[in-house]
């Protein structure tokens, strides 16, 4: 009897231990995820976010690879957070060589793919708007 308490006692802490590995490369795919976001065009960070992405469905299947469904999802992820879905973005705005300023207009559309790309937030997109029209 007490081989069979200790043998359910191992697979309880092999589980709790699994699990706390899938919450880490979780937390890590997402806040990867989060990084792109800001930074769209890096490859690097693109690579570096598959990466975890491929280690985290790893786990979430029992360390038992990942499957052609899971590197399309991984895909979808990545291009979601880079903006390639959800609609038009507006192009970025680049900086002037000859020290013009983009127009009102270019700059709201701008800022109006920011808030809805989820990088701003309402409140910092109504400031800048009105900061925006204000120069009008």
């Amino acid at each position: 009897m007490l081989i069979v308490g200790g043998i359910v006692a191992l697979g309880f802490i092999l589980a709790a231990v699994n699990q706390n590995a899938r919450d880490k490369a979780k937390a890590a795919y997402q806040t990867s995820l989060d990084r792109l976001k800001l930074d769209p065009g890096n490859a690097d960070l693109r690579h570096q976010t598959l990466q975890l992405g491929r280690i985290y469905s790893n786990l979430t299947r029992n360390n038992k690879g990942v499957t052609l469904f899971d590197e399309v999802a991984l895909l979808n992820d990545i291009n979601a957070a880079c903006g390639f879905l959800g609609g038009p973005v507006a192009p970025p705005v680049a900086p002037s060589v000859t020290g013009v300023q983009p127009s009102i207009e270019e700059r709201l559309t701008r800022l109006d793919a920011l808030k809805n790309r989820g990088l701003i937030s309402e409140a910092e997109f109504e400031s800048k708007r009105s900061k925006l029209l204000d120069e009008v």
